[in-house]
């Protein structure tokens, strides 16, 4: 009985070991990824002008959980969410697990993904090993917006031939607004979309006019959005508002065609955004706003409307310069219609079989 005892002891040690293993390797491949960036990109550890992007604690590896690779890369680089320099961009869990580097100084910019055999070594092994035989992709390139237009043999050689392995326009936008002194909410949108674009900044213009005019007042208060139609921006608003569909913030219907540009002729040539609430759930009661952007003003604003240059930079360089609006949301959103909601009418906007746009009284 004692010797059974003991055995099964001995077991659950031996379980818990080759646990602390499989951290200490996945540790050890972030380790690896920073110790190959330092070296390629030329920084030394605490250097804030480096940005670090990686879908590390979203991949999952052979039943392996990949949060540890984030503690290899602070280790190596000082780079932490804290710090606003390192950011985990939203993947599904059976991508590869990869690293992307970008120097604000050089404009450089390196990526890595791991080979599926890395995860098998000992972080010992890991250690010794040379760079090809843990990644399977390590690539290099200028990223800076200005320098790929003006030299746009190399911006078409990191866009075509897929240099970032397919993540190239996620990558290459949110490391140049983020060069830009983008705020940490922005880039924390723009990662949990997965990408930055043009819908998502929307989005974050949306919220500010929002927050304008319907500024939340009490704990009892919170933002609904009716996303009808939906679009990029809602993803920024589910963050930025925690406005998800589980907790009953967001509610989602499509319009047709027909609906949209017979919406599109009614209001000036803007798009109808969908209805925000700031409703307070002890009053029962609440305030909406039906908003329309005005997209057609934005691409004149950022002078994209009838792109001539590179197929892949139009809404890079649309992102880049819509930054100069942020502060200023009303040049695209405006009001549609102003009204109250009471319970009873916040559950027709919401309910399936209802139109929200018809119960709201604009179409």
């Amino acid at each position: 009985m004692i010797r059974y005892v003991l055995s099964g002891i001995c077991i659950t040690l031996v379980l818990i070991s080759c646990a602390l293993a499989d951290d200490a390797a996945i540790q050890g491949i972030g380790v690896k990824a920073a110790e190959k960036a330092m070296s390629e990109l030329s920084f030394e550890k605490g250097d804030g002008n480096i940005l670090v992007l990686t879908n590390a604690g979203y991949a999952i590896v052979s039943g392996m959980t990949t949060q540890k690779a984030l503690k290899g890369i602070n280790e190596m680089t000082g780079c932490s969410r804290g710090d606003g320099n390192l950011f985990q961009v939203l993947r599904p869990h059976w991508k590869p697990l990869w690293f992307y580097f970008f120097n604000k100084n050089s404009k450089e910019a390196l990526y890595l993904q791991v080979k599926p055999e890395a995860f098998s070594m000992s972080a010992e092994e890991l250690k010794a090993a040379p760079d090809d035989a843990v990644f399977s992709k390590i690539s290099k390139a200028k990223v800076d917006l200005d320098y790929m237009l003006n030299n746009s043999d190399e911006g078409n050689r990191t866009f075509n031939e897929k240099i970032f392995d397919g993540n190239e326009f996620s990558l290459v936008g949110i490391s140049n607004v983020w060069a830009r002194n983008a705020s940490f909410d922005f880039i924390q949108a723009a990662s949990f979309h997965d990408h930055l674009c043009p819908g998502v900044t929307s989005g974050y213009m949306i919220a500010k006019y929002v927050e304008r005019e319907l500024p939340i007042n009490s704990s009892a208060e919170s933002y609904k959005v009716i996303a009808v139609p939906p679009w990029c921006k809602d993803d920024a608003l589910q963050l930025l508002w925690d406005a998800t569909v589980g907790k009953s913030g967001i509610f989602v219907m499509a319009l047709t065609d027909t609906e949209k540009n017979a919406l599109k002729a009614k209001y000036n040539q803007s798009d109808v955004a969908g209805i925000f609430i700031r409703w307070n759930d002890t009053a029962k009661q609440g305030d909406a706003l039906v908003l329309s952007f005005n997209w057609t003003r934005m691409y004149e604003l950022t002078e994209t409307k009838d792109w001539k240059g590179p197929s892949w930079a139009p809404k890079l360089v649309m992102d880049v310069r819509m930054m100069d609006y942020w502060d200023e949301p009303e040049v695209a959103v405006s009001v549609i219609k102003r009204f109250q909601v009471d319970q009873n009418r916040l559950a027709q906007l919401q309910n399936a079989g209802m139109h929200p746009l018809k119960v709201a009284g604009v179409m």
